[in-house]
């Protein structure tokens, strides 16, 4: 069983943590160039495609691993 006053203890005990605003921009940059990919139309119908055949992939897997 987890201790959680011990983890309660370390979380107080470090301090304010900062999040790197150079990391966060990039990332948002990244979501945003990739949103821009939905805009073109027969890139739009691929990546519409590609996002369907992984998630019934992985439907598929889960129902396999399921049976055993």
């Amino acid at each position: 069983m987890m201790n959680y006053t011990y983890l309660l203890s370390l979380v107080a005990t470090s301090g304010t943590t900062q999040i790197d605003k150079a990391i966060v921009t990039e990332l948002i940059d990244l979501c945003k160039t990739t949103m821009g990919l939905f805009t073109e139309f027969p890139l739009n119908v691929f990546l519409v495609a590609s996002l369907v055949g992984i998630g019934f992939g992985i439907f598929r897997m889960a129902k396999r691993s399921a049976r055993r």
